[in-house]
């Protein structure tokens, strides 16, 4: 993908963006390079930059305009350019990280700078002494420097998010209808403005930009500035716009020119996207906030499970809006002996195992689990029991509850009493059937505890389940 994006820019660049002096304002197949290099392994990225190069002499040699000996060097020195920037981009940017954020971009920009500097040098000191060009040095390498540095600068991003985001159903490629119409109204703008140039519509391109840099995100802003600076360039460099009209003669005055309105283009959107991105960014650190004082507010810190202020707010929003369905009041058996013979931390470790196989046991039929304070929990399992049904959950509650738990590295079974009760179509309380789940579970506890009792209205009755009376049958008891 790399090799084609290389390949279309090179195109543009050289047949559209390139006068007849063959100069261009920005060079961006340069940023094809330096992604491979960022985000590729070596050898793929090798493979990337021979095939650049390829490509490159071969566009060249078909445009025209430049002899074979400075079309091979320009070729090498932006494979030399890519070279350099990449290992400072990697240490001060990050491989793949976003350019988009103010202090990377700003980083990237004297990274950019450099590099090109060094690939100038390298290329105007090549020419000057070697190939005998009578070109004035110093302006062919700041011309050179400001080219390539706003290629890297323009290109990068955009190529960072087309490779990062390969998949077009990629959430990073979704891009809302109003920052749609303002990259498509920048795009416009530019055309009609540099085609009629004896007015100064190109001026509006600032605010335009700057309201797109308001609605979307910032590599959507920057792309478009990437193809604003693309129509801007191609039509500056065939005679069209404000710009062409100031250097008829075709002289290094219009690159001169286009290269610093280009970069204004990104100093319009880079500070409002940084404040925008900064309010945007502190708006969902105070929701995550929020989130995380609303769950440590309504949770048990060391099980996870709800805390028993919500779990009666859910039980009360149950009987409000009449909902079938059980609760159990489930208290660990002995849970003292397992803190007196080892110790609080192993204590606290079988607790979190206890409440996660409790939350298996309760959650795949959609009911909730609270810790009502030390080893006593709660639970609703939402749906309509026969005293059959409820009798065969709380059964197979009471076996699951009952086998080994792996904690503090030993496997050991840990019993645990239920008392249970069923909310029916009458007018109840959340009181009343947390009073009648209580009053079950002591039951069980009184019946020799490691079992259930299921709480019946309208009379009453506790039909208790120890764990030698599951072995008996049902017994049936007076509360």
């Amino acid at each position: 993908m790399l090799v084609l994006v290389f390949a279309l820019s090179c195109m543009v660049a050289r047949f559209f963006l390139t006068d007849e002096l063959g100069y261009s304002s920005f060079w961006p197949p340069n940023a094809a390079m330096l992604v491979a290099l960022l985000t590729l392994r070596p050898r793929l990225a090798a493979g990337v930059l021979v095939a650049g190069l390829a490509i490159n002499f071969a566009i060249n040699a078909v445009a025209g305009g430049l002899s074979p000996p400075e079309s091979f060097l320009a070729c090498v020195l932006n494979v030399v350019l890519a070279l350099v920037a990449a290992p400072m981009t990697r240490r001060f940017c990050g491989a793949a990280t976003d350019l988009t954020r103010p202090r990377r971009f700003a980083a990237f920009t004297l990274i950019a700078l450099l590099s090109a500097a060094i690939e100038a040098a390298i290329g105007v000191a090549i020419e000057y002494v070697l190939m005998g060009d009578g070109t004035p040095p110093f302006g062919e390498w700041m011309q050179w420097v400001l080219c390539d540095a706003l290629g890297l600068l323009l290109a990068t991003p955009a190529v960072m998010h087309l490779v990062r985001a390969p998949r077009p159903e990629h959430a990073a490629w979704q891009v809302g209808r109003g920052t749609l119409v303002w990259l498509l109204s920048c795009v416009v703008l530019t055309i009609v403005s540099f085609a009629w140039a004896r007015t100064p519509l190109f001026l509006f391109l600032y605010p335009a930009l700057a309201m797109l840099a308001f609605h979307a995100r910032p590599v959507w802003s920057l792309t478009a500035v990437f193809f604003v600076s693309t129509f801007a360039s191609a039509l500056t460099a065939h005679g069209w716009g404000p710009i062409a009209r100031l250097s008829p003669d075709g002289t290094l005055m219009r690159e001169s020119m286009m290269e610093p309105y280009l970069f204004s283009l990104l100093m319009v959107v880079l500070p409002i996207n940084n404040a925008v991105g900064e309010k945007r960014r502190d708006t969902r650190r105070l929701m995550v906030m929020k989130a995380n004082l609303e769950y440590a507010a309504t949770h048990d810190m060391l099980t996870s499970t709800m805390n028993r202020q919500k779990f009666e707010a859910i039980l009360r929003s149950v009987v409000e809006w009449p909902q079938a369905g059980a609760v159990l009041f489930i208290d660990v058996d002995d849970f003292k002996g397992v803190n007196d013979s080892m110790g609080h931390q192993a204590g606290d470790e079988f607790l979190k195992a206890f409440s996660d196989r409790l939350r298996d046991l309760v959650l795949w039929r959609g009911g909730s689990v609270g810790r009502f304070g030390g080893d006593e929990f709660a639970a609703f399992v939402p749906g309509r029991f026969s005293p059959e049904e409820l009798d065969s959950f709380c059964g197979m509650m009471s076996r699951a509850l009952r086998a080994p738990y792996c904690f503090a590295g030993i496997m050991r079974s840990v019993t645990a009493s239920i008392g249970a009760v069923t909310i029916g179509t009458g007018r109840i309380t959340a009181d009343e059937l947390i009073h009648r789940a209580d009053t079950a579970l002591y039951a069980t506890k009184a019946a020799g505890r490691d079992g259930y009792t299921i709480f019946t209205a309208p009379a009453a009755d506790l039909v208790a389940f120890s764990a030698d009376a599951a072995r008996r049958g049902a017994a049936s008891v007076q509360p």
